[in-house]
């Protein structure tokens, strides 16, 4: 959300939200480019320096709902 604020989407364009104000600091339009790589790394980080042990009766119920959509409300 930060990058998006900070994007040419939002300030310094003629097209942009404020187009009259020059407040962007990121240099591109999409800041997904950046943004949805760092947070698939942040995850996966998160995942490896966790504590919390395996559950494998957890994860067999989450498998089950996933392929079967069972629990869904």
């Amino acid at each position: 959300m930060l990058l998006v604020l900070v994007s040419p989407v939002v300030s310094g364009s003629p097209e942009s939200l404020f187009a009259g104000v020059d407040f962007h600091l990121f240099p591109l339009q999409n800041p997904g480019v950046v943004s949805i790589p760092l947070g698939f790394l942040a995850g996966w980080i998160g995942t490896v320096t966790s504590s919390e042990p395996p559950d494998e009766a957890r994860h067999a119920e989450t498998e089950v709902r996933a392929l079967t959509g069972a629990g869904a409300v």
